[in-house]
């Protein structure tokens, strides 16, 4: 009986944060407003950066050919990779030489079933077991390890210190229908679940999103499938920040579609609801959300103008068209794009390029890539806006 009492006490206490996931009518919250028919050909990320764009090859051998890398993460002057084609995480140095790799895939002491999300604590990554519920902490300075387990299925995690907050996407969990669960890294327990969702509603639960979470300093922005809330996680709060509202071609709010077939029937329909992928920085929401294609936003959160495109590029470099993107948490902006992408998408633009050092740093590294050329990063710094 003393455990049911607890547990509706967290129920009730530790929602009070918290947010259902539907429309939120609240004066408190910033709309951003996009008429979907409206959008430039290029959206230029030259507005909100610096002019100083590094281009940096990454190093190439045959311990870090990578395949497909899911999440970049910056932390103490060393760029960490995890790349799900080699179930690993390359460690880089800022100018792109490799350093060594993180973890591997198995069953053995110290292996991982498959590699999920990672995040870190103190001096220590901690790396998602996805098919075994636990996450392996490794020591970023020793050769040790050891295991925290949790009894939540959820797609990311973000680190508050001691605090984690396991994100989830509509999923069944022992504590009800919940999307974030606040997690103590010391008990491996849930201290409490946040965020309720209607159990009535659409099943959301296959319609997946590349990333849910983008953290800037001390706060993270938390998006999720067709829900046109953006929250705003810190260590001790989650509460609603935006709302996203499209001119036309909005989702219904009552639907009677079979789980399996919803992705299809919106995109049938043509129909808009919330964003796909979202990086947070200080003072701009970069992301993109799917109409006919790919479109591109930048959301200036000083003036409150949003900027759609059709492709990302960077008019510094004659419109060169990126796809991938990350925020990291000290406000850099690192854009990812494959060798042999990028040397075909040179040849098409380098006429277009009229800055001189540039023409000739992407003409000395094109002349080098090969086949096996591990992909080419773009470290930015965000344009810092007046006060």
């Amino acid at each position: 009986m003393k455990n049911i009492i607890l547990l509706f006490a967290l129920f009730v206490f530790g929602g009070c944060n918290s947010s259902p996931d539907k429309n939120v009518a609240d004066e408190d919250l910033e709309e951003i407003l996009i008429d979907p028919e409206v959008f430039e050909e290029y959206l230029d990320l030259s507005e909100i950066l610096n002019d100083s764009i590094e281009i940096v090859p990454l190093e190439t051998t045959e311990k870090c050919l990578i395949s497909e890398i899911t999440q970049i993460e910056l932390y103490k002057d060393k760029i960490y990779m995890s790349d799900n084609g080699n179930a690993k995480v390359f460690v880089y140095t800022t100018t792109g030489h490799f350093l060594y790799s993180i973890g591997r895939q198995g069953t053995g002491p110290g292996e991982y079933s498959y590699l999920g999300n990672f995040t870190f604590k103190e001096d220590s990554i901690l790396i998602q077991d996805l098919y075994r519920n636990k996450y392996i902490v490794y020591d970023l300075y020793g050769n040790s390890y050891r295991e925290i387990p949790y009894n939540v299925y959820h797609n990311e995690i973000v680190s508050f210190d001691n605090i984690g907050y396991l994100i989830s996407n509509y999923g069944e969990s022992s504590y009800g229908n919940f999307n974030l669960f606040k997690f103590d890294f010391h008990t491996s327990n849930v201290i409490y679940p946040e965020l309720p969702f209607d159990e009535k509603q659409t099943d959301k639960s296959r319609y997946r999103l590349r990333r849910y979470s983008s953290k800037y300093d001390d706060a993270a922005t938390l998006i999720y499938p067709l829900n046109d809330t953006i929250y705003t996680l810190k260590k001790d709060i989650v509460h609603p920040s935006y709302v996203i509202h499209f001119t036309s071609r909005n989702l219904p709010e009552n639907l009677d579609v079979d789980r399996d077939m919803l992705f299809q029937f919106v995109r049938k329909n043509r129909y808009l609801k919330g964003f796909e992928y979202l990086q947070n920085s200080q003072d701009y929401l970069l992301g993109y959300y799917i109409d006919d294609s790919f479109k591109y936003f930048i959301y200036d959160k000083r003036s409150t103008n949003v900027h759609v495109g059709k492709w990302l590029s960077i008019g510094l470099f004659g419109n060169m068209i990126f796809h991938y993107f990350y925020a990291t948490t000290n406000g850099e902006l690192y854009l990812l794009q494959d060798a042999d992408t990028f040397s075909f998408n040179w040849k098409s633009m380098r006429t277009y390029c009229t800055n001189s050092y540039y023409r000739e740093k992407i003409d000395s590294i094109v002349g080098k890539i090969s086949d096996d050329s591990n992909p080419i990063l773009f470290k930015c710094k965000f344009k810092i806006m007046e006060e």
